[in-house]
């Protein structure tokens, strides 16, 4: 049976996913900012020098996902999951002891690696093998943890920090990485439904051959040949920049343009549940509308998004750019993910999204240097505004090439003649 004591053992590793999410991605990309000014004020460095960790931690990223991609397909996931976990709780305790530049830029390398095999591969790989039905909606529960992350953990990082001190507050951080997440990788995760004796949600289960599956999809070289693929991993880069540009300049150019203090911190707090809210509701429409009608949505909410930000000395279209920025914001969060198992298929699914999550960390990491650029030509955000939208009709236009053009393969997935053991 698919069904264990009435729920599905799927919801379980959704849950797993979405914790993974909170306590090892949230923290490495969303309460960066907490750190900053108590960091650098007490060992002396400047803050473009301690953030250059930040960058150093994204290449680690970008070079750790093809490998652990398929690193994750050749080892038994408790191990797998057990390593990066490690991983990510060693840099945040390394963090509490560095005393010196070079000792974040060395446990940077170890945070983009436990953020990237940790976190971004195994969460998307996990559901994309569990649930063939409601897998859009599964995707978006589970990376939803990471808005959910910045939620609950912003104000416990700030209180450790004002009662103790930043190294606590890294420190801690550390150590519930190891002690939540670990025995969630042990004892709960499993990396196929037939490891469990069952068939993934929205497929009829056979308990003779459940065991002896082979995954439907292109193959990996296959799907690198296609056009599809690479307008997928442009698409993801343009959206990156699209996603973070203004997320990176919303401080300075809301105080450019008049907004006032307690209007920002409405737009700063309304960010981080939108984000969640975006990320549900875009899994859903995948389900519910199909690929091209929700990446339209996404891409126009980002360019809605950008021309409410012109008036967002106004409430009203601040609030109304917080909503749409957050629709906008998954096409580097559910939409790489949705779109390489829809578009390629579940074979070899694990290494072809750790390329996929090459591009969304390269989009992160060029942004700083893009939107600086734009912005010191003309020395306004109005121009940065101006591309951001064309950037969003192009994000797009890819996102509709890739679905158009995807290698086809065999949507029923193949039996091997053999009795599972």
């Amino acid at each position: 049976m698919n069904k264990k004591g009435g729920i599905f053992y799927g919801w379980w590793i959704v849950a797993a996913a979405f914790l993974i999410m909170t306590f090892i991605y949230a923290p490495i990309a969303n309460l960066v900012s907490l750190f900053t000014l108590p960091v650098t004020k007490e060992l002396g460095f400047s803050s473009s020098q301690f953030m250059l960790y930040f960058t150093i931690m994204s290449l680690a990223a970008m070079a750790t996902g093809p490998f652990a991609g398929k690193l994750m397909k050749k080892m038994d996931v408790r191990v797998y999951l057990t390593l990066f976990i490690s991983i990510s709780a060693l840099a945040f305790i390394g963090f509490s002891f560095s005393t010196k530049l070079i000792h974040f830029y060395l446990f940077a390398i170890l945070m983009g690696a436990g953020l990237s095999g940790g976190a971004m591969i195994p969460g998307s790989v996990l559901i994309t093998n569990w649930f063939n039905e409601k897998r859009g909606l599964c995707l978006g529960i589970a990376l939803a943890g990471s808005g959910f992350g910045g939620v609950i953990m912003s104000p416990v990082v700030n209180w450790l920090i004002s009662a103790y001190d930043w190294r606590t507050a890294y420190l801690v951080i550390g150590i519930l990485i190891a002690v939540i997440l670990i025995p969630l990788a042990v004892f709960v995760i499993r990396l196929h439904p037939a490891d469990k004796g069952l068939a993934p949600l929205g497929e009829a289960p056979s308990s003779d051959v459940v065991q002896n599956k082979v995954l439907a999809g292109a193959t990996q070289g296959e799907t690198f040949k296609s056009v599809s693929f690479w307008a997928l991993c442009a698409a993801i880069l343009i959206g990156g920049i699209v996603v973070n540009a203004m997320l990176i300049n919303l401080a300075p150019y809301l105080a450019s343009i008049g907004t006032t203090a307690k209007t920002a911190a409405l737009l700063l707090s309304l960010g981080s549940a939108m984000v969640i809210i975006g990320k549900l509701l875009v899994g859903r429409l995948f389900d519910k509308l199909g690929l091209i009608t929700t990446v339209f949505l996404i891409s126009a909410s980002s360019l809605v998004s950008f021309l409410f930000l012109m008036k967002a000395n106004v409430v009203a279209p601040a609030v109304l750019y917080t909503i749409f920025s957050g629709i906008g914001s998954t096409a580097v969060t559910v939409t790489p993910a949705y779109l390489t198992g829809t578009l390629y298929g579940e074979k070899e699914y694990g290494a072809k999204y750790g390329v996929v999550s090459i591009f969304i960390s390269l989009g992160a990491a060029t942004t700083p240097v893009i939107s600086g650029a734009i912005f010191n030509i003309s020395h306004s955000y109005s121009l940065l505004l101006n591309v951001l939208i064309g950037l969003a009709i192009v994000q797009f236009v890819l996102f509709f090439i890739a679905s158009k053009t995807k290698p086809e393969f065999d949507p029923v997935e193949e039996i091997q003649p053999q009795e599972a053991m």
